[in-house]
């Protein structure tokens, strides 16, 4: 289980990755993915800053999961 893609994505268990270098480096990169992606399109989806301000949040935490996927698909 120590390989698994589950213990990859959604654990913080550094040693599951065959690169250790992968979640350091891809994590500020997918986090600014995500904000850039939100910031863009939430005036789209709320009109409360509110509901911006989720928005934001809801596209950082989707862009990460995908990317950290992939990124384990890849490894």
């Amino acid at each position: 289980m120590n390989n698994s893609l589950k213990s990859k994505v959604f654990t913080t268990n550094w040693d599951a990755w065959n690169n250790k270098w992968v979640p350091i480096v891809a994590t500020p990169f997918l986090a600014a993915i995500g904000v850039v992606i939100g910031f863009i399109l939430n005036v789209h989806f709320a009109s409360s800053e509110l509901g911006q301000v989720l928005v934001m949040g809801l596209f950082l935490v989707v862009t990460m999961m995908a990317g950290y996927t992939l990124l384990a698909l890849i490894d």
